[in-house]
């Protein structure tokens, strides 16, 4: 017995058993945790496979249960249980089952459904239904039972503004549809000249894009609207007038009489745009902005909004800066412009400016009295329309804006992606460059290895 412990057979058979029982713990122990941590990486560029930021922020942020009944078939379910499994991952307050509707007829009776694919949000003792199986349609579903009122959004009209049913490069209409997919009612014809005030269920004014200037009724009613808590949203270019500019200078926001120049060269070699439409990479520390870290968005001829000295009870954040080789320009001509520091303000400029403040009681909304008012200003329009919304993250700014300005800030997020073409732009030169290396250079490593072994072994 002691000869076989110390022969070379046990030595070796032992090392071999050793290693195998090493390698089957291992094994044991990743398995061990992969069951009781999930975890998943997305290496999509989208993140296509993954809930989205918007998605995993109302999860978190769920204040009581929500409970989701899927009415599918066996065979039409796997995909859909499969993102509710990701939703109830995320939150313990969210639980789903399915429902067979060829299988339980009672319980498709009760709850008075009649076609497959339809699914039923319930919380609170509300309940919200809708047909599809995408992510944006089940998270929107949860907030609207959540919210209850949906906030009511008006876009003031009559000074030249593109409409907002308009389909061209320069309308808002996709600004519009993101809206509505946002749980938000959108009333895109308000002419203040017509009412003696800014609407009582206003919850959000936004004046995009105006070409002339307002009206001095129109601006006092706007006053009214803001000293009793009421939220604006303007989009104003350069050399425009507005006739809100003192108004905003009472609420610390500055409305430049410029416009900014970017020599940066990131617009030129991304989206070959010229030195006047600025790149914007950097944010200010503000809910709105925060989740745009690293997230680029940009913006056609814009001009400058910076803040001023601020009341006291008064909240001023600028939101978004330009690159360093920016500056504010304050001739305009038809020629490039150059710095010139005797007029010229060297960058970063700021682009848009947040102001929150506490208002003062004024009869007729007293029910605003108990909130802040909340005001935003951008010094571009375009950056909006639907040219631009879909770029980069512009479309995402516009909502988060828009959704702290509606005091709905818990939902401030960056929306889900839609699956999308991965396309590789190549110049005459790039392309000479791959059909050398796949037709000569990658062929011919293989041969020129085997001919050198060939050679060697003779």
């Amino acid at each position: 017995m002691i000869h076989f412990l110390g022969s070379r057979m046990f030595r070796y058979g032992s090392g071999a058993v050793a290693s195998v029982l090493i390698v089957l713990s291992i094994l044991v122990v990743i398995n061990f945790l992969a069951n009781r941590y999930n975890y998943r990486v997305d290496t999509t560029e989208g993140k296509i496979y993954s809930l989205s930021d918007q998605t995993t922020t109302v999860l978190r942020a769920l204040p009581t249960e929500v409970r989701v009944v899927a009415f599918f078939s066996q065979d039409d379910r796997k995909k859909y249980e499969k993102m509710l499994g990701d939703y109830s991952h995320h939150s313990d307050r969210f639980s789903y089952r399915f429902v067979d509707p060829d299988a339980e007829p009672a319980e498709t009776r009760r709850y008075k459904v009649s076609d497959h694919g339809t699914t039923i949000v319930e919380a609170g003792g509300k309940s919200e239904r809708f047909r599809g199986v995408e992510e944006r349609d089940l998270t929107n579903a949860i907030a609207k039972v959540l919210l209850g009122r949906s906030k009511v959004v008006y876009f003031l009209t009559g000074h030249g503004e593109s409409p907002m049913t308009s389909m061209a490069r320069e309308g808002f209409s996709k600004a519009k549809e993101a809206l509505l997919a946002e749980n938000v009612v959108v009333r895109d014809t308000l002419l203040l000249l017509e009412t003696p005030q800014v609407p009582e269920d206003c919850d959000l004014l936004i004046i995009a894009g105006p070409r002339k200037r307002l009206f001095d009724d129109e601006v006092d009613s706007i006053r009214v609207y803001l000293e009793a808590g009421g939220s604006l949203f303007l989009l104003i270019d350069p050399e425009v007038e507005s006739g809100s500019e003192p108004l905003l200078e009472n609420w610390a926001i500055s409305i430049n009489n410029d416009f900014v120049v970017d020599e940066s060269g990131i617009g030129t070699r991304l989206f070959g745009l010229d030195y006047s439409m600025p790149i914007a990479a950097e944010y200010g520390t503000h809910p709105v902005t925060d989740k745009h870290k690293g997230l680029m968005t940009f913006y056609r001829y814009a001009r400058s909004v910076s803040k001023l000295k601020p009341t006291s009870g008064m909240e001023v954040h600028e939101l978004v800066k330009t690159s360093y080789s920016s500056w504010r320009e304050t001739t305009f001509s038809g020629d490039k412009p150059e710095f010139d520091p005797r007029r010229d303000s060297q960058g970063p400029a700021s682009l848009a400016v947040a102001v929150r403040a506490l208002p003062t009681r004024r009869s007729g909304r007293s029910d605003r009295g108990v909130s802040k008012t909340h005001i935003c200003v951008f010094g571009d329009s375009d950056f909006a329309t639907n040219q631009y919304f879909g770029s980069q993250g512009n479309g995402d700014l516009f909502l988060n804006a828009a959704t702290w300005l509606l005091q709905e800030e818990k939902l401030i997020s960056i929306r889900p992606k839609q699956r999308g073409e991965s396309r590789i732009h190549l110049t005459r030169a790039d392309a000479t460059w791959v059909m050398w290396l796949s037709i000569v250079v990658l062929p011919a490593l293989p041969i020129t290895a085997g001919i050198l072994v060939w050679r060697r072994r003779r």
